[in-house]
């Protein structure tokens, strides 16, 4: 293969970033110290640092590969002026620059910056090239030095053997410069060095083609031939037992959307004896063989579910495996900033986008792929910064240009599953819930099981919790996708309709689907749910039949009425309400009209289900118009005055006062005497709420009087201040003035009063927000923040 030529590079294929920490990396192995990295950009003079027994070693990097004498000098001189900010003087000052330096501008440059520091070095573009060639591991690690031309990628296409070989290349020679080095590259480089095999694993758009194809790179510069997803299973015996090192690359090595890409099980097994013997190559010492595997998780479980020869393989490579998770929040900064850095060379725009805070949405946004911004930066055909930012925020809250592709390949089970699984409870769905919900669709592919291993770890979560599988989507733009995917598709969204078992299985779509004129729900709209009340607009006759047919099919009845509790009745209740809510937000659909013949009869299913309660005391009445009030009022909703289904809400309300004056006569005629104790101790529990609902006492056989004596005499038994809490509701429910239990209040009573004027209203705990972002380091955060505004410095790219 052809070679690399001896370093005589002009650096000028480096972000400032990336060349600071290329400085970095040299010094500390040139000088043997650790130099950390302080800052990136308006800094108070300090790139670099590091620690001797004589005091710090200060480093400032300047990139600026084509500066001449006079912008090398002025640099200088502007750093020797914000020397004094450091705060301390340092032991030993060095100034790089990736600028070619005569012997004249280098003295020059050192009398500048003589103040900062007893001892003062300046190093060029020639000093870099020849240091670093007694350093070839730091070459080796920036490959972005020697692969800077099309010509290098190309030479690796000329000497290894390509699949598909032009749209790699063209991957590479888009992408190699964009590339931020992380913790994740680092072990995948251990693994594959000390192992000879790296598996690496994850989510579509997480990054593992770009990990496996950094390791190409550096692979090749070591002198590997590099043969890329090579298809032709004899060819790959013959390039394993030559003498050639080579580095082998199977991206998706075992389908790119599921198993049955490979066509057969007969690729397992060559898979898998090919795995082996790498494995056995490496463990005896023969490490000129190597190979880089990539693939979906939900592919990687479904082969290992389906075939036995890839269970053996994966086992074997269960120490060279590397998941690619999620970046920590800098890389996913860098990331961005080499994308937007390369690509907007507008010096405009490359000003308006050094400033404000746009990247931290972007970076922060839970929804962040590597994938995302490369797509969306790559087909961006911004004029503005403006543009480009409107872009990348529009695809952070739509990223179907990750999900689509991959969504579409999958059997129709795991996408049923998926869609269900969508518009379930995002942190808390059990695996029971899901395979009830699946059990309709009519497939041999239909095992809920094998699609949960199949969607394992690229689409789903998966965890066991109080004994119990739990599932999850494994990303929160895959549900934005799967709900954009619903939509727009009035098929998919009949099929979930039709799939519901329960009522309540309908309820996260309704009320996701909430009409606009809910002032209370405004700020939650977005384009993107005004789509989904569109389609639920569409499917509003099969939504709202199901709704009803759902209700009929709760199993209450004549025959069993006493033996319905108040909290299966109170929830009766709220699912009739919650179906007036619902056809009231689809009210401009066709279809959706309550029909008023179904409603006359679930209300008087409803009546015929209070009637039927069997009740002795006023206890468990007062709890079940509660209950119904509750019921009623959390799921009615805030329609104007006027609204065509405000009447049944009104009759729905009507029940709770038929409830009490069917029952509570008939209670105090049974208990007689004892009637007033009864009512006493109720009172203390439920007085507000019947306070509230205006109900009270209708019968004229009962004392007054002796409720006050009751509560005042057993006015121990109680939490006294719970009662004086109370003492007003309880008048008014009883229309009496109790003097006799104020009078044994009046202590409480008293304090109350007095406390009342002088304490301040307590204002309401207001709990955080749950955000699935956690909040990034400080100085995570400046040292991105600086990247952006290097942006501003220039309007050519590797200058700073």
């Amino acid at each position: 293969m052809s070679g690399i030529a001896a370093p005589d590079y002009d650096f000028a294929s480096l972000s400032p970033y990336d060349f600071e920490v290329f400085v970095r990396d040299l010094l500390s192995a040139q000088d043997r110290l650790v130099y950390s990295t302080y800052r990136v950009g308006a800094d108070g003079g300090i790139d670099l640092k590091a620690a001797t027994d004589k005091g710090w070693v200060v480093a400032q990097c300047k990139h600026t590969p084509s500066a001449d004498k006079g912008s090398v000098l002025r640099a200088a001189r502007k750093e020797a002026g914000k020397a004094s900010s450091m705060g301390f003087t340092p032991a030993r000052y060095v100034f790089v620059t990736s600028a070619e330096l005569t012997p004249g501008t280098e003295r020059e440059t050192k009398e500048a910056l003589a103040e900062v520091a007893d001892t003062v070095e300046v190093y060029g573009r020639g000093w870099l090239n020849a240091v670093l060639a007694l350093h070839p591991e730091v070459e080796r690690r920036h490959f972005k030095l020697w692969i800077s031309s099309a010509q290098a990628v190309r030479a690796m296409m000329q000497d290894g053997v390509f699949l598909r070989g032009e749209s790699r290349i063209q991957r590479i020679e888009r992408n190699y410069l964009r590339f931020v080095h992380h913790e994740t590259c680092g072990v995948a480089e251990l693994a594959l060095k000390e192992h000879g095999c790296v598996l690496l694993s994850g989510a579509p758009g997480a990054g593992k083609t770009t990990i496996a194809e950094y390791l190409l790179l550096l692979w090749w510069h070591r002198g590997f031939r590099v043969v890329v997803d090579p298809r032709t299973v004899d060819q790959w015996w013959v390039w394993l037992e030559d003498d050639t090192p080579t580095v082998f690359f199977f991206d998706d090595a075992w389908g790119q959307t599921h198993h049955q890409d490979h066509g057969s099980r007969h690729h397992d097994t060559d898979m898998s004896e090919f795995i082996e013997s790498i494995v056995e190559r490496q463990a005896g010492q023969t490490a000129s063989k190597v190979l880089i595997m990539t693939s979906r998780v939900q592919v990687l479980q479904e082969t290992v579910r389906l075939s036995d020869a890839s269970r053996r393989a994966v086992e074997r490579l269960a120490q060279c495996h590397v998941p690619v998770e999620r970046l920590p929040y800098d890389v996913r900064g860098r990331v961005l900033f080499n994308h937007v850095h390369l690509a907007m060379t507008d010096p405009q725009a490359r000003q308006d986008l050094s400033v404000g805070s746009w990247w931290r949405r972007v970076v922060g946004h839970p929804n962040y792929s590597p994938r995302l911004i490369e797509i969306v930066v790559r087909r961006n055909r911004a004029r503005s910064a403006r543009e480009l930012i409107d872009d990348l925020e529009e695809a952070l809250e739509n990223p179907h240009e990750i999900w689509g592709v991959s969504f579409r390949a999958l059997p129709t089970v795991d996408q049923q599953l998926l869609l269900t699984l969508s518009l379930m409870d995002s942190q808390f769905t059990q695996w029971q819930e899901v395979v009830r919900r699946l059990a309709s669709i009519p497939s041999s592919d239909s095992h809920v099981d094998a699609a949960v291993e199949r969607l394992t770890g690229s689409w789903i979560t998966k965890v066991v919790h109080g004994g119990r599988q739990i599932l999850a989507l494994a990303d929160p733009s895959q549900r934005d996708f799967l709900i954009r995917y619903l939509s727009m598709s009035p098929g998919a969204m009949t099929a979930i309709i039709r799939s519901t078992v329960e009522f309540g299985d309908l309820i996260p779509v309704c009320r996701r689907g909430e009409a606009t004129e809910l002032e209370s729900n405004l700020r939650l709209f977005s384009s993107g749910e005004d789509l989904f009340r569109g389609v639920l607009d569409t499917c509003a006759r099969e939504l709202l039949a199901r709704l009803r047919e759902l209700w009929d099919l709760h199993p209450y009845h004549g025959d069993n009425l006493a033996h319905v509790s108040v909290q299966e009745l109170a929830s009766l209740v709220e699912a009739l309400t919650l179906i007036v809510r619902f056809h009231g937000d689809r009210h401009a659909a066709a279809g959706a009209a309550l029909p008023a013949d179904w409603f006359a009869s679930a209300l008087s299913r409803v009546t015929l289900l209070v009637d039927g309660q069997r009740m002795t005391s006023i206890d468990p009445l007062a709890e079940l118009v509660t209950e119904l009030a509750t019921a009623i009022e959390s799921a009615s909703p805030p329609w104007p005055a006027g609204h065509s289904l405000l009447d049944p809400i009104s009759q729905l309300r009507a029940v709770i006062s038929h409830a009490w004056a069917s029952h509570e006569p008939r209670i105090a005629h049974h208990q007689g005497t004892g009637y007033e104790a009864d009512l006493g101790e109720t009172l203390v529990q439920y007085a507000n709420s019947l306070a509230s609902l205006g109900l009270g006492p209708t019968v004229d056989t009962y004392s007054p009087a002796e409720v006050d004596a009751y509560l005042a005499r057993h006015l121990d038994d109680y939490d006294p201040e719970d009662v004086a809490e109370q003492i007003d509701s309880i008048e008014d429910v009883v229309g009496w003035n109790f003097t006799d239990t104020r009078e044994r209040l009046s202590p409480f009573l008293e304090t109350e009063e007095e406390q009342t004027p002088s304490t301040p209203r307590r204002a309401p705990v207001v709990l955080p927000r749950h955000t699935p972002v956690t909040a990034p380091p400080a100085d995570a955060t400046a040292s991105v923040a600086a990247l952006f505004r290097s942006l501003g410095a220039s309007s050519t790219s590797g200058t700073t």
